[in-house]
């Protein structure tokens, strides 16, 4: 198997409304696209893989411009032209180029992932295997996943970005409607209007419904206190990221003086990263994001490290992802057994993008329900809308 050749763009995916949080309110998403071509060197055919990452500054330090072109001058020259002598081989690769470049302890995720995804989607496909099936035959081996997919399902929660509370009100009732048993509120801004909003969601969605809370970094620890205790009649299962990033010592403190499950997410894009999170007890979660850490490989094993921490784990959606990452995140959902992820964010492409980059939608189904299907197509399962007029080539 040979890579015949690797095509680096920077992707520019438009809002149909505003997206908000603490850290960042956006009408529109930079990606990396990758499209990786590799060639059966026996049979002749020539495969196209589809990777995409969405790099944000206040994650993983990474902008979109430095991580497409550490793919376009760093990873693709390694194997352009390079021939690899079987699937071990490459995965062995791209294992051992993950460690060789630090990734273990630098937060480069954004950047690696789009090139692994196309990897991996180009592999998956030469192999005749839809994702789902091919991390489960030869990427992950713990008995957190499956050894096939074929009875799989999953149930997605729900993300409610800041919205003025008339309009908060009509998505939580669609949401609850739309078949979310989960749903993630974000907080971190006015206090009054936090508690507002997490009591109207109470409200709407009933006591049955999963109440999570996401911070992104807005609080300190006096704060984070008080607020827990405010919110609390409310029920909320967890808060994410209540703290800043590199405040690990405080998000422990906090862990220990609050009943409610601590998740990160800003403060998780590494191995190492998550070492000191287990190390220090300062959470209860993992937010795993694939494109923050580096890709399914790297999810996988930060999946396993937790559960074997006895730490919960989430697998999240990025905003303003396209259907590339999007079937990344249901295919190593449906590959993973029915207890590995506490919660799967689902991605709302279709009501969010004007936009999309895959022919296949991958918005959360009404219901909620994803269950396993047997590929029309392999690999990841998508396939490319002629958008040439979103692509710029490096």
């Amino acid at each position: 198997m040979q890579v015949s050749a690797v095509h680096v763009s920077i992707v520019n995916l438009p809002f149909r409304f505003a997206f908000g949080h603490a850290l960042a309110s956006r009408r529109f998403s930079e990606n990396v696209f990758v499209e990786l071509h590799l060639r059966d060197e026996v049979s002749g055919l020539t495969v196209v893989g589809l990777g995409e990452s969405v790099p944000r500054l206040y994650v993983t330090g990474e902008n979109v411009q430095e991580a497409a072109q550490y793919v376009r001058e760093v990873l693709a020259p390694l194997v352009v032209g390079r021939s690899f002598l079987d699937v071990a081989s490459i995965l062995d690769f791209l294992k051992g180029l993950f460690v060789e470049k630090g990734l273990d302890s630098k937060s480069l995720g954004a950047s690696f992932c789009a090139f692994e995804l196309a990897f991996l989607d180009a592999l998956a496909r030469l192999l005749k295997l839809g994702m789902a099936q091919f991390i489960c035959c030869r990427l992950a081996a713990s008995s957190l996943f499956r050894t096939d997919p074929k009875d799989a399902f999953f149930r997605y929660g729900g993300v409610v970005p800041f919205g003025k509370k008339q309009t908060l009100a009509a998505l939580l009732a669609s949401y609850k409607l739309y078949g979310f048993k989960t749903v993630k509120i974000k907080v971190g801004g006015d206090d009054e209007d936090d508690l507002a909003k997490v009591k109207l969601a109470r409200q709407v969605l009933g006591s049955q419904t999963i109440l999570r809370l996401d911070a992104n970094c807005a609080w300190s620890l006096a704060r984070a206190e008080r607020m827990m205790e405010v919110l609390r009649p409310y029920r909320p299962a967890s808060i994410e990221q209540p703290l800043p990033a590199d405040a690990v010592h405080d998000l422990a403190i906090l862990q220990s003086r609050i009943k409610e499950t601590i998740i990160v997410d800003e403060s998780l894009t590494t191995l190492d990263s998550a070492n000191r999170l287990i190390e220090t007890k300062a959470c209860r979660g993992f937010n795993i994001r694939i494109s923050k850490v580096g890709g399914i490989m790297a999810a996988v094993r930060l999946t396993e490290l937790a559960l074997s921490n006895k730490i919960e784990a989430h697998l999240g959606a990025q905003v303003g992802e396209s259907g590339i990452l999007a079937s990344a995140q249901k295919h190593l959902a449906l590959a993973a057994c029915p207890e590995t992820f506490t919660n799967v964010e689902g991605a709302m492409n279709l009501f969010l993008l004007r936009r999309d980059l895959t022919r296949e939608c991958q918005t959360v189904p009404f219901g909620a329900v994803v269950s396993f299907k047997p590929e029309q197509q392999f690999g990841l399962g998508v396939s490319l809308k002629d958008s040439r007029q979103l692509r710029t080539e490096l």
